[in-house]
């Protein structure tokens, strides 16, 4: 077996980057939005999203845990894009050509979803702390 045989290949890597992005989403859905709102005064608007889909409280309440798992799946990811980064896409013409567009995608995805994370972290985590004007006491 040779190296390349040992790596992961593209649709594999697109498809953790793809559900890295889906906890990274439902993170902000269920931790940055709400908080987004209340920032803004749509508190109105936020006991009538959670009114109609009272879901969101439970993942409201296990956020922590929603990112712990979306950055585990994000740094998974970056890991098996940077082991894959010298993927040799196969030799047939259609296929290197789909290879080469999966690999584009699945970077732009990856980066997306690092954004979609460090936002959702950023106001669930820091920007209560800043509002309330003690960012350093715990």
């Amino acid at each position: 077996m040779s190296t390349i045989d040992l790596k992961m290949k593209p649709k594999r890597a697109l498809a953790l980057t793809a559900a890295s992005l889906i906890t990274s989403i439902s993170m902000c859905i269920c931790c940055a939005l709400p908080a987004f709102l209340l920032l803004l005064g749509g508190g109105p608007i936020l006991v009538s999203m959670f009114s109609t889909f009272p879901k969101l409280l439970l993942l409201e309440k296990y956020s922590v845990l929603l990112f712990i798992v979306s950055g585990t799946l994000i740094t998974a990811s970056g890991i098996i894009k940077w082991k894959n980064r010298n993927y040799i896409c196969p030799a047939a013409p259609g296929a290197e050509q789909s290879c080469r567009k999966l690999n584009c995608f699945n970077r732009y995805l990856y980066i997306f979803t690092i954004i979609i994370f460090l936002i959702g972290a950023f106001t669930t985590f820091i920007l209560p702390k800043i509002t309330q004007n003690n960012l350093f006491i715990n």
